[in-house]
């Protein structure tokens, strides 16, 4: 199942000017397959605002726990606060649709 991670930061938490946090980030990045493959996860894409500190990202997962936990895990708890939506493509959501 498809999951999208939506992740925000106050500017004073961003990587681009915390260099505590941009640590985290080079740490998660390099340990992001591993860490996801002990949840049961993959990682599908991942998508950055950087003006409106937001990240986000698609994991494919058993369940919401999973991704949720593979996101403490990473470490993105720390400097941010993340919602987690199951979602489907546009292509299943179309077609579904009754006729």
């Amino acid at each position: 199942m498809l999951y999208l991670m939506s992740l925000t930061h106050s500017p004073d938490k961003c990587p681009g000017v915390a260099v505590e946090i941009r640590d985290r980030v080079r740490v998660m990045a390099s340990t992001m397959t591993e860490v996801l493959q002990t949840h049961g996860c993959t990682f599908q894409g991942g998508w950055v605002s950087k003006g409106a500190h937001q990240t986000f990202i698609i994991i494919d997962g058993p369940h919401a726990h999973a991704v949720d936990d593979a996101a403490v895990d990473l470490g993105l708890a720390v400097w941010n606060t993340s919602t987690i939506y199951p979602v489907i493509t546009l292509e299943e959501a179309v077609g579904g649709l009754p006729d």
